[in-house]
């Protein structure tokens, strides 16, 4: 297993993830002052975002239709990694483009990115 989303796996198999991004925002405050140097102050806690690419090939181009009927009950989820790092995220944004169309309309290739958040409750 490469990554479990809820009860969603994404293996090696059939569901090529080809980046997993990990990214953490610090909220800072600016205020500028007059003669004198910017003031920062912190306004929160962190954020941590993931994000996963992948390209799906042939006969699994089909298989994020589930995954996608779960991201739209817009609630929050288990995310575990396959490094057994596990966190409750919001699924912010799923998006798929299709490429290599064929004679019939059917498309070989679909590539997709899935935006993640790190829930904190």
């Amino acid at each position: 297993m490469l990554a479990k989303i809820d009860s969603f796996v994404f293996d090696l198999n059939n569901k090529d993830i080809q980046t997993i991004s990990h990214q953490l925002s610090f909220g800072w405050d600016k205020q500028k002052r007059l003669g004198s140097h910017v003031y920062t102050q912190r306004d929160g806690l962190w954020e941590e975002n993931i994000t996963f690419t992948g390209k799906l090939i042939l006969k699994s181009v089909n298989i994020l239709k589930e995954f996608e009927d779960m991201a739209k009950e817009q609630l929050p989820v288990r995310l575990t990694l396959g490094t057994g790092e596990s966190y409750k995220i919001t699924i912010e944004s799923l998006s798929r483009s299709k490429s290599g169309f064929m004679k019939d309309g059917k498309f070989r290739y679909q590539e997709f990115t899935i935006s993640m958040q790190r829930y904190f409750k």
